[in-house]
C-alpha cells in the first residue's frame, strides 16, 4: 500500500493548477485592467483628437489589442500544457491504484447525490 505523498498525482511532479495559473491570472487581470483603463482614456481623448493625434491613437489601441492577444494566447497554451501534464498524472494515479480510485469516485458520486437532493 502506498503512502499519502506516493499516491497523490500532485506530488508526481505536476504542479498544483491553482497555484500554477494564479500567478499567471493576476498577471492577466492586472493586464486587461490597464488595458480597458488605456482603452477609456483614449475615447475621452478621442474627441478632441486631430486627424494624427487619432491615427496615432489608433496605432496605440492596435498594439495593446495585439498585445493583449499574445498574451492570452501565451496563457491558453500555459493551461493546456497544465492540464495534459493533471490528465497523465490521474491517468497514472488510476492505473496504480485502481481500488481507491473507484472508492473514491464512489465517494464524490454520493457527496454530489446528496447536494442535489437536499436542493
Amino acid at each position: 500500500m502506498a503512502t499519502n505523498a506516493e499516491a497523490l498525482p500532485s506530488r508526481a511532479g505536476v504542479q498544483p493548477v491553482p497555484a500554477a495559473i494564479s500567478p499567471e491570472m493576476d498577471r492577466l487581470s492586472r493586464d486587461f485592467r490597464q488595458f480597458l483603463s488605456d482603452c477609456e482614456a483614449l475615447l475621452k481623448n478621442a474627441q478632441t483628437l486631430s486627424s494624427e493625434g487619432a491615427a496615432v491613437a489608433r496605432a496605440e489601441l492596435g498594439r495593446k489589442m495585439a498585445d493583449a492577444r499574445v498574451k492570452l494566447n501565451e496563457l491558453k497554451l500555459s493551461a493546456g500544457e497544465r492540464a495534459t501534464q493533471a490528465r497523465g498524472a490521474t491517468e497514472d494515479y488510476v492505473r496504480r491504484e485502481p481500488m481507491k480510485s473507484v472508492l473514491i469516485a464512489a465517494a464524490v458520486g454520493a457527496v454530489v447525490a446528496l447536494v442535489i437532493a437536499k436542493r
